[in-house]
């Protein structure tokens, strides 16, 4: 919570830690709790940014790093900013495989790209910030990649993700970083009249592009003021159980690690080690394959069937099942009122459709539109409000419905 008096600050990282998790949301940024740890996937995208921020630096000076020259580049980085808190949750991955994946990332951009003459680069990690309301008690703030002009008043947003999941095109549309930093690019410079918004996904060698509307922007003002307000309004931040609780840095103070590890749906457990970096080419920890990289995010393109009601005996039980009616009767009437269509199937199963109704007679499974409830399809619901679909407080009914 902010102090009185003084206007709250965010930043598109800050509101998804949040609706990743509330609890991971006030260890970092209420009680400001310090961590060391850090995930090989964070690690290898800090370094594969700050190699590509050389790269433009040196051609704003009128230098083109050849690319042998900017894989050397990275190499010294990786070196350099190594440190034993490293940890790695894929145990299949050497850290050699990760450094590799990085280094066959830039190589693939550079190749795209070269001589990259393509428009002139405004900015670098260029901060910016904007105000969602008129009075300015909303901001949000931000670093861009890269910014770079066309000319005639077109600019582009360009960010890089080392992620090893290419989203859809609707995910793209419904991002919230990027359009914000829009909002702070047209408060910065007086003759923009095009701003294009383009994702560099390294490692499929993709680009993906997306335009918003004054009216998507007007939308999307709206739905982070609400975000901001429900965050402000928190007072419990209960944690969300998902398989990102294995890249949290504040599992050994969480209250779902309590008792061990947090199990994934197939009953496995990951597990998390700390690396030492070594030069030369000895293989380093355990055997190395490829496969995706990447923090895992839940993919709206298909329908998910994880999530069943807990099963149990006696009065535990029956009180369990009184909670989750009351529950359903208040998700329903909210349902009603937010133009959604929800339906409560065998076993608890709780469905939720994203768009136009539909006959439930189509819930098979594979019904495009639905989604069934599940700790992990809670983000995209968030991405609902954050497109002015559903108030934050639909969401919240939901949620609670996870936690019942």
């Amino acid at each position: 919570m902010h102090k009185p008096g003084l206007l709250p600050l965010y930043s598109p990282s800050r509101i998804s830690t949040y609706q990743s998790c509330p609890r991971q949301y006030k260890f970092r940024y209420i009680d400001r709790i310090p961590r060391e740890e850090e995930s090989i996937e964070a690690f290898l995208g800090s370094r594969v940014h700050e190699t590509l921020n050389k790269l433009y630096r040196e051609l704003q000076l009128g230098q083109r790093l050849g690319l042998p020259e900017l894989l050397d580049s990275y190499d010294w980085l990786w070196r350099r900013h190594w440190h034993e808190k490293v940890t790695i949750v894929k145990q299949d991955f050497s850290i050699e495989h990760y450094r590799q994946f990085g280094k066959r990332c830039l190589e693939t951009y550079y190749r795209l790209h070269e001589p990259f003459d393509r428009g002139q680069t405004v900015g670098l990690e260029h901060h910016v910030m904007t105000s969602l309301d008129p009075d300015g008690r909303y901001r949000v703030r931000g670093y861009i990649d890269r910014i770079v002009s066309l000319g005639s008043g077109r600019y582009e947003i360009h960010d890089y993700k080392t992620s090893g999941r290419l989203p859809a095109q609707g995910e793209i549309d419904a991002d919230r970083q990027l359009a914000l930093y829009q909002l702070g690019v047209e408060g910065m410079v007086s003759d923009a009249k095009e701003i294009g918004l383009v994702w560099h996904y390294l490692a499929f060698g993709r680009e993906l592009r997306s335009t918003r509307t004054p009216g998507d922007l007007d939308r999307l003002k709206a739905a982070t003021i609400v975000l901001i307000d429900r965050i402000e309004a928190d007072t419990e931040f209960r944690p969300i159980k998902s398989s990102l609780c294995h890249w949290c840095a504040y599992r050994d103070i969480c209250p779902l690690w309590k008792d061990g590890p947090v199990t994934t749906d197939k009953g496995s457990k990951f597990q998390v080690r700390s690396s030492r970096f070594k030069t030369g080419n000895s293989e380093l920890g355990t055997r190395d394959r490829e496969a995706e990289l990447g923090t895992p995010n839940p993919d709206p393109r298909y329908v998910r069937a994880i999530e069943k009601a807990a099963a149990g005996d006696g009065e535990d039980a029956d009180l369990r099942s009184v909670s989750r009616e009351a529950l359903r009767e208040a998700i329903l009437a909210a349902a009603g009122t937010e133009g959604a269509e929800v339906r409560f199937l065998e076993h608890g199963q709780l469905w939720v459709r994203m768009g136009q109704l539909m006959s439930p007679d189509a819930l098979d499974g594979n019904a495009a539109g639905w989604v069934q409830l599940s700790d992990e399809s809670l983000p995209l619901l968030f991405r609902q409000v954050e497109r002015a679909r559903w108030s934050a407080t639909f969401v919240e009914k939901l949620q609670r419905y996870l936690a019942s």
